[in-house]
């Protein structure tokens, strides 16, 4: 290490000293070593997710905020469009916001993977207009959402306008279709969509993308690995669509309504190093699409009254980048960049350093 570098080090370390978690404060001594932050290891890719909608629920400058994550160094960053957002009246578009998030992205050297369909990344999922709303049913517990043709058709026109308006910008290298779209979740209220629509979907995408474009489907596995076979099946859905799939990774979520949490049992690690090696046999990229690095909290949709909660450090942030590397995934995306930017607007600094380690690791 060079002696500029040890004092960059040092000088960050006594910076952030008093906004470090008690996990971090038991083992102060002075070092690097001291912080948990030794033997960081990361993948070839190392991304985030960026939500302008999360900037708005956190009372965030959306533009401020992307500026200073795309100053990090991530190599790969994901974008949502949002259907609401962009579709505000029927068949009347604005791309006002995802035009400047490519332009800026392309300005600081980061490829894009860019959300499209009716369901987004970040509460409440699915983003359908008022428009929309008004018209069908939207709500209706336990149903692919597509069987009314209605939707799914409407669905389909905006997704064909997105691709159409953004497929020649330079740095879009990857279209993420829908999101989660097989998994039956809780914040979506047990909606979800059918295989027949997202491959509709699929191929309308292919048909319109750029040759060097490639289409990511993303799931999830579940805490504690209770319905690994419900997990299986929409891993399989996903891996016959898709060039890359990538799974959602939570270590530390609520258990119902207690208080306690759902933390990975060993079944939980090994379906995920099975799914990296039948990734690899069917020659598709592994991804983890999401990796906690942000709190998840009871009944909160963003846990921001305390400085800190026991379901995400940065520590355990770090150990699992470590982990997931580890596992042999290629690509690794940390959920939660909009938190640790409040968290530095709040002076609160040790969440957007241990960010800047991973990535520099």
């Amino acid at each position: 290490m060079t002696r500029r570098r040890f004092t960059q080090l040092t000088m960050a370390a006594l910076g952030f000293f008093t906004s470090l978690s008690a996990d971090h404060v038991q083992a102060i001594s002075g070092s690097k070593l001291s912080l948990g932050l030794t033997g960081l290891r990361r993948p070839t890719n190392l991304g985030t997710t960026f939500s302008q909608l999360q900037c708005h629920y956190m009372g965030l400058d959306y533009r401020e905020t992307f500026r200073a994550i795309c100053s990090l160094g991530f190599n790969r960053i994901r974008l949502c469009s949002y259907w609401h957002e962009i579709e505000p009246v029927e068949n009347e578009f604005d791309f006002t916001a995802l035009d400047w998030l490519l332009d800026e992205s392309h300005r600081h050297g980061i490829e894009v993977v860019l959300t499209v369909g009716m369901k987004a990344p970040r509460w409440p999922e699915f983003h359908f207009p008022d428009w929309l709303h008004a018209r069908h049913d939207t709500v209706t517990n336990q149903a692919a959402v597509d069987l009314n043709p209605a939707i799914g058709d409407r669905a389909l026109n905006f997704t064909q306008a997105v691709v159409n308006h953004v497929r020649n910008a330079p740095n879009l290298n990857y279209w993420q279709i829908e999101n989660e779209p097989f998994t039956r979740l809780e914040i979506t209220a047990g909606r979800y969509l059918s295989y027949e629509f997202v491959q509709r979907e699929t191929a309308l995408v292919r048909s319109l993308a750029a040759p060097n474009q490639k289409l990511v489907m993303t799931t999830a596995i579940s805490l504690p690995a209770a319905d690994l076979a419900e997990d299986d099946r929409a891993f399989q859905e996903s891996i016959n669509l898709a060039d890359a799939v990538g799974i959602n990774v939570y270590t530390k979520v609520p258990a119902g309504g207690s208080l306690s949490y759902l933390q990975p049992q060993p079944p939980f690690w090994q379906k995920l190093k099975e799914w990296q090696k039948n990734l690899a046999h069917h020659e598709k990229e592994d991804w983890i699409a999401e990796a906690q690095a942000e709190p998840w909290e009871l009944n909160q949709l963003v846990a921001m009254a305390k400085a800190e909660y026991p379901s995400s450090t940065p520590i355990r942030t770090s150990k699992l980048v470590n982990s997931l590397t580890d596992l042999g995934y290629g690509t690794v995306m940390l959920w939660g960049c909009e938190y640790w930017y409040w968290q530095k607007k709040n002076n609160r600094n040790l969440w957007w350093w241990t960010m800047q380690q991973i990535i520099e690791a």
